[in-house]
């Protein structure tokens, strides 16, 4: 079974439509969106039309992610979450209101999809709702121990922008890098992964995108409906 899987778009379009032009090329049985498709980038109402297209065409999978979640609250009244972000990100959370008004009726999610022993969750395994980043040893082995007692052998990740991966003894955790603000050192380029399970084993492997990061800096800086110090802030994870 090949599974790919797309994570963290955050309004970056161009990457993402490459990503998806990608995967088609090498061919998959499934496609999962890991959600946060909105926020950060200048490209809101076209990543939403891609991922209703590959929803559509491909029978893609939304799970969704907090900057989904998001939306839908503050459509609700609920800015709860809103009110705890920096001031850069309410911004760009406040700038893509304004474009998309609220969050696309038509455009559902799962808060997780499971494939033979994977789970496929935006954040963690620990609940849909909880965004706790699988950001050092201690999580990603707490994060391998709840994979564990829920039956699972492997979990697979976004939320982190960066690729990450635990082997545990009974359950291993993979955070795969992103499409919007990748924030990796190593791998500084938006990516993808392919995951391919087959006879009771697991592989996964991320794929670089071609992209054009001086082009997405500068249509970010001639958004003037934006201050400043927030889009020298959202074009700072894009090297």
């Amino acid at each position: 079974m090949r599974i790919a899987v797309i994570s963290d778009i955050h309004g970056a379009a161009k990457p993402f439509a490459k990503a998806l032009d990608d995967a088609r090329g090498e061919g998959f049985d499934h496609l999962v969106l890991l959600g946060d498709l909105l926020t950060y980038g200048i490209e809101p109402e076209a990543c939403l039309d891609l991922a209703r297209n590959t929803m559509a065409k491909d029978g893609a999978i939304l799970v969704g992610g907090n900057h989904d979640q998001l939306y839908v609250d503050l459509a609700l009244g609920d800015a709860a979450y809103f009110n705890a972000m920096p001031d850069w990100i309410r911004e760009s959370v406040e700038w893509t209101m304004h474009r998309i008004t609220q969050w696309p009726a038509d455009i559902g999610w799962h808060e997780s999809w499971t494939a033979e022993q994977a789970l496929f969750a935006h954040a963690n395994p620990f609940g849909y709702g909880d965004w706790t980043y699988l950001s050092d040893e201690s999580r990603l082995h707490q994060a391998s121990s709840a994979l564990s007692s829920q039956g699972f052998r492997w979990g697979i990740f976004g939320h982190l922008h960066r690729p990450v991966q635990y082997i545990g003894d009974r359950a291993s955790a993979y955070v795969v890098g992103s499409i919007g603000q990748p924030r990796s050192n190593e791998h500084p380029m938006p990516q993808w992964s392919m995951v391919e399970i087959d006879n009771g084993e697991l592989s996964i492997t991320a794929r670089s995108v071609d992209f054009n990061p001086e082009e997405h800096r500068q249509a970010i800086q001639q958004t003037t409906a934006m201050t400043q110090v927030t889009r020298d802030m959202l074009c700072r994870y894009f090297k």
